[in-house]
Order: structure tokens, then sequence, then C-alpha cells
């Protein structure tokens, strides 16, 4: 009985302690800042109070139209759909509580970076999570919870 109770307590501090990893220097990291704002704006015709929002239309180098559309709210995440077979996927979903805060391209790479920020239920602490999508394979390279501090300011509402 003790055993089981000593392997339950070391499993629950792992667990517990794994979450609280911050990433302060990764090839993420870089990407987004180097990369280059998405558009956003802050519309309220669609929510109230007004939030920011991304919609925009590009070529991707391999000739594709994709659009990136998301929305700094309960239940936002960044969507890619692709014109070509009109396949909607999700770049970025950083759960409950936890918002998209900036979107961000490498177009050279065909990279989307997106910062999601906010309080989480559970641990009642902020969380900044940071994640790479790759357009052309159409799927998530990275996703880590960072240290905003290394972070540059996030893009200005258009």
């Amino acid at each position: 009985m003790r055993v089981e109770i000593a392997l339950c307590g070391l499993l629950s501090f792992t667990l517990l302690t794994s979450c609280n990893h911050v990433v302060r220097n990764s090839p993420t990291i870089t990407g987004y800042k180097n990369a280059e704002c998405i558009p956003t704006r802050a519309d309220d015709s669609e929510s109230n109070p007004p939030t920011r929002m991304w919609d925009v239309s590009l070529k991707a180098s391999s000739g594709e139209n994709i659009r990136i559309r998301g929305a700094q709210m309960p239940g936002g995440r960044i969507d890619v759909q692709y014109a070509s077979d009109g396949s909607i996927v999700t770049a970025a979903n950083a759960g409950d509580y936890i918002y998209p805060a900036d979107v961000r391209i490498d177009k050279s790479k065909q990279r989307l970076f997106v910062k999601a920020s906010g309080i989480t239920a559970v641990f009642d602490r902020p969380q900044t999570w940071l994640f790479e999508f790759d357009l052309n394979r159409r799927s998530q390279i990275d996703r880590a919870r960072v240290d905003p501090a290394v972070l540059p300011q996030e893009c200005h509402a258009n």
C-alpha cells in the first residue's frame, strides 16, 4: 500500500512539474521573431466586446490559394483553408482560456506562427503558447509553452 501511494505521489509530481516547463530559446521562437505579421483587425460586428480577428487570403509558394482565419476569443483558434480541396485544418488551438494573440508568417519557409495566451482554469496562472504550422504539409510542427518575455511585441491591429 505504501509503495502504491509513493508511486501515485511521484506520478502526480512528475505530471505537474512537466506541465510547467517553459521554453526560452528554440527554433520556433526564432522563426516567430523573424516572421512577418498577418494583418489583424478589431471587429465588433461578430463579437461583443470587440476582439482581434484574422481573415486573410494569400498564395502559398506552391501556387495554392489559402485563407487564414481566427479570433482572439473563447473557443478561438487559427484555421487554414485550402482552396484546392476546400479542406480546413486547425493550425493552432491552445484550448480553454488560452486564446490566439498574434499570427505571423514566414513566406519563404511556408510556416505559420501563432502566439496564444491567457489564464487556464486549472492552474490559474498566465500561460503563453507558441505554435508552428507547415502550410505545405498542412500539419503542426511544434507547440510549446514559452516565456513571453523572450517574444517581440504583438502585431498592431489595422
